[in-house]
């Protein structure tokens, strides 16, 4: 065969793997191995039996490593030649490989890639795919979809994946209210333009099951929800919304009698004059920070504010809907 200018070869995969060039040297091709790991490298260790053959390995030459155990079949169609240990993120790039480049990372599993507030790694793995253009994987249950727009697509830990927001809108359909308000909060505060894509995305599929769930969310959060900055604000201010307290102003800015800044708040409900802070350890557990945070919160009493603190360890108790009950009733008083 000819391999180029001046080069002739005994073949891509030849059983000793050499080119012979035109002034009789010899130069070793890539083996087989090499072929395989060079294909795999960036798939975890993984190889379609398709991308095999594009590199020259033979089906003969594929069968023999699998039945002599140097390579496996984890997934049909999907070969695994050794160098990866099994892993979570493998078992989902098995998957990817074999449904072909119409699949994606999608539900729970996305929302596990994306890091979504307390979404542990699932047992199971969700894998959208384009109805009727996808390859059969054994039992596994996959999701179907008439396709995706560019725009609802990513790739997080270089695997191919739903977005946060499309991950949002999959999710809506089978989460539980409180757990979906705490997603949508967490989304408007760890990425403020994939949030704003959601109404986007409401509009483009107006059948979606979990549509009217995820708008019903949405509805009953503060106006400026893309403001809120930690996580025990985004666990802390569904819990007060759902005993009952009127929405908040967020990250409100506290000035004194001549104008002066004092602090910017978690949240406040500036015509019942009353502040809520959020107390996390992060920001707050050294003695210094808890002086300096008694020092502007009593300065803030001292203008009229109410200031009510919420720590994480409130959450499960009676706090929140003691401090709700506290807003309702000053709310009423001031009507």
């Amino acid at each position: 065969m000819i391999g180029g200018a001046g080069t002739r070869t005994t073949g891509w995969a030849s059983a000793v793997g050499v080119a012979r060039r035109g002034d009789g040297s010899i130069r070793r091709m890539p083996s087989v191995d090499d072929r395989a790991l060079d294909i795999a490298r960036s798939q975890r260790g993984l190889a379609t039996r398709r991308q095999l053959l594009d590199a020259g390995v033979s089906p003969a030459t594929i069968t023999r490593r699998l039945q002599n155990a140097r390579w496996s079949e984890p997934v049909a169609g999907v070969v695994d030649v050794g160098t990866h240990e099994p892993t979570w993120h493998g078992r989902l790039q098995q998957v990817l490989l074999a449904t072909g480049p119409a699949s994606w990372v999608s539900h729970r599993c996305a929302a596990y890639l994306h890091r979504f507030l307390d979404v542990d790694e699932p047992g199971h793995l969700d894998i959208l795919v384009r109805r009727g253009r996808h390859t059969a994987v054994g039992a596994l249950r996959l999701h179907t979809t008439l396709g995706l727009a560019d725009d609802e697509t990513t790739a997080v830990s270089g695997l191919r994946c739903t977005t946060r927001a499309r991950t949002l809108l999959d999710l809506a359909a089978t989460t539980a209210t409180d757990e979906l308000e705490r997603q949508v909060l967490e989304l408007a505060r760890r990425d403020r333009t994939a949030f704003r894509q959601l109404g986007g995305l409401l509009a483009r599929y107006p059948t979606m099951p979990g549509r009217r769930r995820l708008l019903t969310v949405l509805a009953r959060q503060p106006e400026a929800i893309e403001k809120l900055g930690s996580a025990l604000e985004v666990i802390g201010l569904p819990a007060l919304l759902r005993h009952g307290a009127p929405a908040p102003t967020l990250q409100y800015q506290v000035r004194d009698r001549g104008g002066a800044a004092v602090k910017r708040v978690d949240a406040a409900w500036p015509d019942l004059w009353t502040i809520l802070e959020f107390d996390g350890a992060a920001y707050h557990d050294t003695s210094a920070a808890r002086r300096h945070d008694a020092e502007v919160r009593d300065r803030m009493r001292a203008l009229g504010w109410t200031v009510e603190v919420l720590r994480f360890a409130d959450l499960d108790g009676p706090r929140p809907a003691q401090i709700a009950a506290r807003l309702r009733e000053r709310a009423a008083t001031t009507a």
